[in-house]
C-alpha cells in the first residue's frame, strides 16, 4: 500500500498514544497485533523488530521483574510469610511493561518505510521549521546508531574473554553501567562529526530552502488520516 510519509506518521502517534495510554495486557497486545499487521502491510521486515529488541531484553526481564514484585494486586501466588511476593495483578502489570515497550518499538518501525528526506519534507509542508525537522530526523538517525555502538561495545567486551553470560548478575549491571560512557562517547563523536559535516555544506546558509519536489497526498490519504484519528479517540474515550 503507497501511502504519503505523513499517513504513516499519524498512524504511529496514534498507535504509539494507544501503547502508552493502555495498561492491561489484553489491550497492549491488540495493539501489538494492529501494529504487526500493518508492518505486514507494508512489506517490512518482522524478524527485524527481534534485532532492535535483542540488546534490551535483560533491561525488560529486569523491568518484568520489578513491576511483578512492586505492584501488588489480585490473587497471592507466592509469598513470604505475610509478604506478598508475586501476585496476579504484579504479573499484568510487568507484562503490560514488556508490552508497551515492544509496541511502541515496533510502531516506530514504520518510520523504516521511508526515507528520511521523506520525512523531514513531510513535516516542513506541515509547518514545522525545518531546522527542528531536520532535528526530529538526526534523533531518529541516532536511536539505531547508538544501539549498533552498544553492539561493538559488548562485542569488543567479549573478544576480551569475558563471558557475559556466565558471571552474576550483581556483575553485569556493574559491567553494563561502566560500558555506558565509551557508548555516550563514541556517539558524541559521531555527533560531532555530522555538525562539522553540516558546517561544511552550508546548513543554515540562506534563510530560505528550496525543494526538488513535494508530498501530495491521495484519496487512499484522506481517508486513511480520519479513521486512524477517529478510532484512537474512541479507544481513548471508550
Amino acid at each position: 500500500m503507497m501511502l504519503d510519509p505523513r499517513t504513516k506518521m499519524v498512524i504511529v502517534v496514534c498507535l504509539s498514544s494507544l501503547a502508552l495510554i493502555y495498561n492491561t495486557p489484553g489491550q497492549l497486545l491488540l495493539v501489538l497485533a494492529a501494529t504487526i499487521v500493518l508492518l505486514f502491510i507494508f512489506r517490512f521486515n518482522l524478524s527485524a523488530i527481534g534485532g532492535y529488541l535483542k540488546p534490551f531484553l535483560s533491561l525488560m526481564l529486569f523491568l518484568f521483574i520489578l513491576q511483578s514484585l512492586f505492584s501488588p494486586g489480585g490473587q497471592v501466588l507466592l509469598a513470604a510469610g505475610h509478604l506478598s511476593l508475586i501476585t496476579t495483578g504484579g504479573l499484568a502489570a510487568g507484562a503490560s511493561v514488556v508490552l508497551r515497550i515492544i509496541a511502541v518499538t515496533a510502531a516506530a518501525m514504520l518510520f523504516t518505510t521511508f526515507s528520511s528526506r521523506d520525512f523531514i519534507l513531510g513535516l516542513v509542508q506541515w509547518k514545522v521549521p525545518y531546522e527542528i525537522a531536520f532535528m526530529v530526523s538526526i534523533a531518529l538517525r541516532f536511536l539505531p546508531l547508538f544501539r549498533e555502538e552498544l553492539i561493538n561495545v559488548v562485542i569488543a567486551v567479549q573478544l576480551r574473554g569475558v563471558a557475559l553470560k556466565k558471571i552474576p548478575w550483581r556483575q553485569k549491571i556493574d559491567l553494563y553501567r561502566r560500558l555506558v560512557f565509551p557508548v555516550v562517547y563514541r556517539t558524541m563523536l559521531k555527533a560531532e562529526q555530522l555538525a562539522v559535516t553540516m558546517e561544511a555544506r552550508g546548513f543554515r546558509a540562506y534563510p530560505r530552502r528550496t525543494y526538488l519536489r513535494r508530498l501530495n497526498f491521495n484519496q487512499v490519504d484522506y481517508i486513511v488520516i480520519p479513521v486512524f484519528v477517529l478510532i484512537t479517540i474512541i479507544l481513548i474515550a471508550w
